[in-house]
């Protein structure tokens, strides 16, 4: 990886509260980021509730231009979520977007999805990432759980997760978060 701290190295890979020596804030190309290395750690990233209007050409280019930045330490939160934001059909095109960048950048992609793991699990086998993939608030249960990680997923959990699925994910494949 390209980043000066992998993201396993933190207590917490995301929170939308203050970032800090060992946490991970996710914020969108608008928020920007604050601090110096080593002080404060960000995934950037478009959120697939913002896609229910158009994405400018502005805001990916300042998602790309923060890709690279070394405190930026995975991309994301992106997504596909059933119930909120644009159609369908336009959150994957961001997704693979944000799925392309993670690649070039050489970053984890940091996930949210809710109700579409079918789809993400397919879009994950088309494009083959050779970068993490992770799941992020998983509140599944445990068999989507191993699913998820057949698949090639790896799994953050935060204060809502399912208590038994701690025990189905194997250490090395377990983020946490605050989110």
């Amino acid at each position: 990886m390209t980043d000066l701290r992998k993201l396993d190295s933190f207590a917490d890979i995301h929170t939308h509260g203050p970032a800090g020596e060992n946490v991970v804030k996710s914020v969108e190309p608008a928020e920007g980021l604050q601090g110096e290395v080593g002080q404060a750690w960000y995934s950037v990233g478009i959120h697939p509730w913002s896609t229910s209007e158009e994405i400018n050409e502005s805001t990916i280019a300042s998602l790309e231009e923060m890709a690279s930045d070394p405190r930026v330490v995975a991309i994301g939160e992106a997504g596909l979520d059933k119930n909120r934001g644009g159609s369908q059909a336009y959150q994957e095109k961001i997704f693979r977007l944000h799925a392309a960048l993670a690649e070039k950048v050489e970053k984890p992609l940091v996930i949210h999805c809710v109700g579409r793991y079918g789809r993400i699990m397919e879009l994950r086998r088309e494009l083959s990432p050779s970068v993490r993939w992770i799941i992020h608030g998983f509140t599944g249960k445990p068999e989507l759980a191993r699913q998820l990680l057949a698949a090639g997923f790896d799994i953050s959990l935060g204060r809502r997760a399912n208590p038994d699925v701690e025990a189905v994910v194997p250490p090395s494949r377990l983020f946490h978060e605050t989110d």
